[in-house]
């Protein structure tokens, strides 16, 4: 079965690369997920330096980035990230939590969910995924105030996060506003 590529926006410490992926027909979790696969092929890449995001670095035809130094890939809508997995078995359902993460020299806001309440060490060390679905996303480079972005849908790389907190309810945005 062919898939149609997805357009995405990927970060890593020190780039930004736009271009298309081909997950696949499992959606881009399990793809991002596969643990046979230490690397991403993107077609059409075009790249830019974090430090001068106006400035197009080269276009590549294909461009492989190694899964391990992805800090975050953005995608346009939550869709495109596929299944997320079962996460637990029960009668259990998804609860969202909105979350602060703090990674690879960026900070990400926005809701994540979980089977049950938020637990930090099953999402951080239990499992083998690498890559966690964010929703309703923001994204800021630290030391790049120039580099935000907001998406429907992202995934993060657990493997560099440095701490997550549960936001408080007076930072949560208005879930109203944000569909409108």
């Amino acid at each position: 079965m062919a898939s149609k590529p997805i357009s995405v926006e990927v970060y890593t410490t020190s780039h930004k690369i736009l271009g298309r992926i081909h997950p696949g027909g499992h959606g881009l979790y399990s793809f991002l997920n596969m643990p046979t696969v230490s690397y991403v092929e993107m077609e059409g890449a075009i790249l830019s330096r974090l430090h001068q995001p106006n400035r197009l670095v080269a276009r590549y035809s294909s461009l492989w980035l190694v899964k391990r130094e992805i800090v975050a890939l953005l995608v346009s809508a939550k869709s495109e990230i596929g299944p997320t997995g079962v996460y637990g078995t029960g009668y259990l359902g998804r609860a969202p939590s909105w979350v602060h993460v703090i990674l690879g020299g960026y900070e990400l806001r926005g809701k994540i969910e979980t089977p049950g309440k938020f637990d930090f060490g099953s999402l951080m060390f239990e499992g083998d995924i690498i890559f966690i679905a964010l929703y309703d996303a923001e994204l800021t480079a630290v030391f790049f105030p120039k580099i935000e972005a907001e998406t429907p849908a992202l995934m993060f790389n657990r493997r560099m996060v440095d701490a997550i907190g549960l936001m408080p309810r007076r930072e949560i945005p208005d879930e109203g506003a944000k569909e409108e």
